[in-house]
């Protein structure tokens, strides 16, 4: 099983997705299946409860000051998960609400002192990294404990 990671930031939106691909090309992919069946729902569910666990912590943790709290209120952390044939994508994305138009300023200007989202994918994905193992992805297979 072949595991890779990608992280990718657009400067235009602000948005940072880290995206995780995980697949099976050595021809015993029935034999598999089930266990990657297994290993995706499970491991989507442990990504949704990490979603949550760092859209509070973006929203404790923001360095800004609040006025009208519409910034933080926009912060949020969304799981997407989809199956092509025997590889899997699930994707996290960190982003600002689309209400929120100043959120290029917070994160990519004033020297970046008022950012969130890359710190918080500094903090976040060497765990979320970590996780993706293959030993971990064998455990996901099984019971996701975490």
């Amino acid at each position: 099983m072949k595991v890779a990671a990608q992280a990718t930031r657009s400067s235009n939106t602000g948005r940072t997705t880290v995206d995780l691909y995980f697949n099976d090309n050595n021809g015993i992919a029935i034999g598999l299946k089930a266990v990657q069946d297994r290993a995706h729902i499970n491991f989507t569910s442990y990504m949704n409860k990490k979603a949550r666990e760092i859209e509070a912590y973006m929203k404790a943790n923001h360095p800004w000051q609040n006025r009208t709290s519409r910034a933080e209120r926009g912060l949020h952390a969304t799981v997407d998960s989809y199956k092509f044939g025997a590889e899997s994508l699930i994707q996290m994305t960190l982003a600002h609400g689309e209400d929120v138009w100043y959120s290029i300023y917070l994160e990519e200007y004033m020297g970046k002192r008022f950012a969130i989202i890359e710190p918080t994918v500094k903090r976040f994905g060497p765990q979320l990294l970590d996780d993706m193992n293959l030993s971990e992805l064998y455990r996901f297979a099984g019971n996701p404990k975490r």
